[in-house]
């Protein structure tokens, strides 16, 4: 990213100078875009296991916890790469944002591969002995991660592309890839799923099989359209991992991984509590999570645009336009995420008819959901602390708490709530809740504060 590409400094120009909300709505309308879309495919993966079998739609689920936890280096990576990139790029060191890309993505190639055995290797144990999946769905399950095992290769060397498009201020591209992939998976699941033609039903399998193949097309189509989009920056295997980029890897990155991994733990302890409860508490779990994710969306979709806005104006000295935006964009998208959720509280039931009849399922499900969704504007200025720390490279705050609101309230008081008290799922819904309430809160602080905005590099 040589320092005459006059497309990156157009990017970084709008981003510094221009106006917040357009800034804003030009980065995120492509990615909130795509998170609805990936909702979407979340949602017809469980449509047609839910058409191929009974509790099925919660497979991709269950595997999460242990598939996040191999993705969560490269979510940390993503992090520390996404503060260095930007910030360089925000203060025109165009040649070291390419020299740092290069590295990102020589790492992503050799983790990718070793962790993808690992995962192969373990992912039957952590889900016997650790999730605890339920014996009707563990065949299953085991089926689902031995193929899904191949993703992790595949997601972080997408990541690796994505976050450079990302720093750079073009979100467009990478969205457009995620809603083509998206589409491919669209149509592959059903075919994949339950059977057409001469292809047979692969089930759980099926619904794996479809979301590697459309990864593997997502980063066909961004690498091909990085290296036409921006042809001065030479893709290349780095011979040598420097020292600079190693340390503030490890200074922002760290952080980030401790907080996935510790939290893919505590995911995995917390479905070990629901599955405790069988496989109606595993459905409704799923179904309100399903919920959560179409909220979410919106939030999801402007996380990566709030750390590149902060992180290209401290980048460029314009600490008192990183703070402003900070705020005014917690007051906007918690906002939005309150309206959503009152909708789906009302329209909660016809909605979770689409994935069971099951009347037990159902009414657990909306018990759930009434304890669940009002919390959700907390959890999206949480999700924004997380942003700004991805963004400043001050990971250290969110990551602390990231842990207290998984591991103090949605797994030792939701273990305390539901089984040394009987509280039962009620227990379990509430603590979870609570965990949303607290964690945005203290982030509401950490964020007013404003002593992440000093730069990093």
């Amino acid at each position: 990213m040589p320092s005459e590409d006059v497309g990156i400094e157009k990017y970084r120009s709008s981003i510094v100078y221009g106006s917040l909300y357009s800034v804003l709505f030009r980065l995120a309308a492509p990615l909130i875009l795509l998170e609805l879309v990936n909702v979407s495919y979340g949602l017809v993966d469980a449509y047609w296991l839910s058409i191929w079998g009974g509790t099925s739609f919660t497979v991709p689920r269950l595997i999460r916890p242990t598939y996040m936890l191999f993705e969560a280096i490269f979510i940390a990576l993503g992090a520390a790469n996404l503060a260095m990139m930007s910030q360089y790029i925000g203060s025109g060191r165009f040649e070291e944002a390419s020299k740092t890309f290069n590295q990102f993505l020589t790492i992503s190639i050799l983790l990718g591969s070793a962790l993808t055995f690992v995962y192969l290797v373990v992912n039957e144990y952590m889900l016997k002995y650790v999730v605890r999946a339920p014996l009707e769905l563990l065949e299953e399950a085991v089926g689902y991660s031995s193929v899904i095992a191949f993703d992790i290769l595949l997601n972080g060397v997408t990541t690796s592309f994505s976050t450079a498009f990302n720093a750079i201020g073009e979100t467009r591209i990478p969205a457009a890839a995620g809603i083509a992939s998206a589409i491919l998976n669209f149509l592959l699941d059903p075919a994949l799923i339950v059977g057409f033609w001469v292809v047979p039903a692969l089930g759980s399998v099926g619904a794996a099989l479809a979301t590697v193949v459309s990864r593997a097309v997502k980063l066909a189509v961004l690498a091909t359209l990085f290296t036409k989009r921006f042809s001065s920056v030479e893709l290349r295997f780095a011979k040598k991992i420097e020292r600079r980029w190693i340390d503030v890897a490890v200074k922002t990155g760290g952080p980030m991984f401790i907080r996935h991994s510790l939290n893919s733990f505590g995911i995995m302890i917390q479905y070990s509590i629901v599955n405790s409860f069988g496989v109606v508490a595993t459905a409704s779990y799923t179904i309100g999570f399903l919920f959560m994710d179409v909220v979410e969306a919106f939030v999801r979709g402007s996380t990566t645009p709030i750390a590149v806005i902060v992180g290209q104006n401290i980048g460029a000295g314009n600490f008192s336009r990183a703070k402003s935006a900070a705020m005014k964009i917690s007051a906007l998208l918690s906002g939005v995420t309150a309206a959503t959720s009152a909708l789906l509280l009302l329209l909660g039931e016809n909605l979770a008819r689409v994935f069971t009849s099951d009347p037990s399922i159902l009414s657990e499900s909306m018990e759930f959901l009434r304890i669940f969704l009002p919390t959700l504007p907390f959890l999206t200025i949480f999700f924004i602390g997380l942003s700004i720390g991805r963004g400043s490279g001050h990971t250290l705050v969110p990551t602390a708490i990231t842990l207290l609101r998984m591991w103090g309230f949605r797994i030792l008081c939701a273990y305390l709530t539901s089984l040394v008290l009987g509280m039962g799922t009620g227990g379990l819904w509430l603590s979870i809740s609570l965990g949303n309430v607290i964690g945005g809160l203290v982030s509401a602080l950490w964020i007013g504060a404003g002593k992440w905005c000093r730069p990093i590099v």
